[in-house]
């Protein structure tokens, strides 16, 4: 239980600590003393949820903080501190708590609270303290089933129902997806079945349509084709013709032969040969008698050397007569030789000349572009452009029919496949039926099991519910008290909701359940209440103040209660009959004193 609260910069409270003991401790003041702050500082202190409205640290300062010490039932004393910041930040500001001296992370202390109340945090808090919001304080609202199947050990059972509905839902789903997707009939996969044999059967005409224009059309390329490569060779023959006869005519007029168009290159590769002949025996002839010349011009050198000697050829005495007369037979025939020699040098220049000119046109012969060989002839009659345009025409249409086919071929194909595979997860439907119907028997066999061991588990807890029920409200009716914490009372044979009941009725009811499943289904030593007693009648007041003063009498394991209440007589009257058991703190002194508020 809680033994002491600290405050401080605690929205109106500057500083204030409080000392709580065992039994039920009456907190009054009247309202706006700040009585409900006190509840959601211990909340906060405990469980970090901080209050909804506005910020709780006090006007005009900066940090606001709560101190808890708590004593576990296990014995261990807990230190818990919460500081809160007018600064926003994205990430709450983590406890600083201490278990028996020593300091513990904060996920240590909920495992520790977990362990020693039998129960999550976040359940405790809703159990033994008010709702954060007030609207929030209904039985429903406490969790109560999932609690149930924990504290019992049957949470394994919610699992598996969860699981359960997933595997159902993921089956309707495939259902669902095969009925709408999927809705082809035999007759509908025969249909499909022809009209995929219909459009193969297009495909091959079209296809075949196709071929013929495609090879009509080819056939008059070809004569096209055929036509004007003819053309071309008759333009490149006409230019042959032309340009070869034009060196016929230069050829007949220089060489002054009487030279033809046939056998023309042969003819003037024969002259260029003889003329070739005609320069180099007119070049040997020349150095022959050159040679002969410069033989008699040594010899006629020496014979003027030797005059009144001796013959240099026969040794014999030469006299003046001889002398003279060789001279003059050498003159006679070197005269002789230069004019031979003139003759076969203009006979070169001649035969070199002629030799040029025909090495001229022999070039200019062999530049002139040949025509190649004639091409055939076309074999039929060259069509017309209208012939030809028409033929490209019918092909295209070939082509586009052709490719129309091909495709409602490919969606007829496309139909079918997806006809036989619906065809295929329509029988697939059988199995997913008998799927869903097992599972569903084993959802329902697992929902009554659970409900079975919750009702067993809730049975106790709620008679004793309606019994408390019974003593504050006599005619009533019946409260029946469901796992999930659904309370309804029973009118003229009816039942009443629980949403349907007085502001005392269910604060009545409230009460009584969340004191019974802290004692029966917790091991929670401490509950505290914010103002359960205002707004309920007289009568109803007196006995619900009653239960809360009796609820920690020692006879159980709850051995605190706390409750907020600006109804200072009724809480001084349960003080003065049980002034051991029932205390009472006034926190209009925590206003303006920091000090701890004396018990009455």
């Amino acid at each position: 239980m809680i033994k002491t609260l600290k405050l401080r910069n605690w929205r109106n409270y500057q500083d204030v600590s409080l000392s709580l003991s065992s039994g039920t401790t009456f907190v009054v003041a009247s309202n706006g003393v700040g009585k409900t702050s006190l509840v959601e500082a211990a909340r906060w202190a405990l469980f970090g949820a901080l209050p909804q409205s506005g910020s709780p640290v006090r006007v005009g300062e900066e940090h606001a903080s709560a101190v808890v010490e708590l004593v576990l039932p296990t014995g261990q004393n807990v230190m818990v501190e919460r500081v809160a910041t007018t600064k926003r930040t994205r990430t709450a500001i983590a406890p600083t708590v201490h278990v028996d001296g020593e300091p513990v992370d904060e996920s240590t202390f909920s495992a520790l609270l977990r362990k020693a109340y039998r129960t999550e945090p976040g359940f405790l808090a809703r159990l033994a303290m008010p709702a954060a919001v007030r609207g929030e304080e209904t039985p429903t609202g406490l969790g109560l089933e999932h609690h149930l199947g924990q504290y019992f050990g049957v949470e394994g059972l919610h699992d598996a129902i969860r699981l359960l509905n997933a595997e159902i839902k993921s089956v309707e789903k495939q259902v669902r997806q095969i009925k709408n997707a999927n809705s082809a009939s035999a007759d509908r996969l025969a249909d499909l079945a022809n009209a995929t044999t219909v459009t193969a059967a297009r495909v091959a005409d079209m296809a075949t349509r196709h071929s013929t224009a495609k090879d009509e059309h080819d056939q008059i390329e070809e004569l096209v084709r055929s036509e004007v490569e003819r053309a071309g060779w008759r333009s490149r023959h006409d230019r042959w013709l032309t340009e070869s006869e034009a060196v016929v005519a230069d050829a007949r007029q220089s060489l002054g032969e009487g030279i033809s168009l046939p056998n023309f290159e042969e003819v003037l590769e024969s002259l260029r040969e003889q003329s070739a002949q005609e320069v180099e025996r007119a070049r040997i002839k020349i150095a022959v008698l050159e040679s002969r010349t410069e033989a008699i011009l040594n010899n006629q050198s020496r014979l003027n050397e030797t005059h009144d000697q001796d013959c240099p050829v026969c040794r014999r005495p030469l006299d003046e007569d001889t002398v003279t007369l060789a001279h003059r037979t050498n003159a006679d025939e070197l005269g002789a030789l230069t004019t031979e020699i003139e003759i076969e040098r203009v006979a070169l220049a001649t035969a070199t000349e002629e030799h040029q000119r025909l090495l001229t046109l022999i070039q200019r012969w062999r530049q002139i572009p040949a025509p190649g060989p004639e091409p055939a002839p076309a074999s039929s009659p060259v069509p017309s452009s209208t012939d030809r345009e028409e033929s490209r025409a019918k092909v295209n249409e070939a082509l586009e029919e052709l490719i129309e086919a091909r495709t409602a071929q490919a969606d007829a194909q496309r139909q079918l496949d997806e006809a036989r595979e619906a065809d295929d997860a329509m029988k697939q439907l059988q199995d997913l039926f008998r799927t869903e119907a097992s599972l569903r028997v084993a959802l329902q066999t697992t929902e009554a099991t659970l409900a079975e061991l919750l009702a067993q588990t809730i049975a106790p807890l709620a008679v004793e519910v309606d019994q408390r029920w019974k003593a504050l409200f006599p005619d009533r009716g019946n409260l029946t008290t469901r796992a999930d914490g659904t309370i309804t009372r029973s009118v003229n044979g009816h039942d009443l909701p629980y949403d349907a009941f007085s502001t005392g009725e269910s604060m009545g009811a409230t009460i009584v359940l969340k004191l019974l499943v802290a004692q029966m289904a917790t091991s929670a030593d401490f509950c505290w209440f914010d103002e359960p007693l205002e707004h309920l009648d007289p009568n109803v007041r007196r006995q619900v103040a009653n239960i809360l003063a009796r609820a920690s009498d020692g006879t159980g394991q709850l051995g605190q209660v706390v409750v907020t209440t600006y109804e200072e007589p009724l809480a001084r009257l349960l003080h003065e009959r049980s002034p051991q058991r029932v205390h009472l703190i006034d926190v209009r002194q925590a206003e303006s004193v920091p000090s701890t508020p004396p018990a009455v």
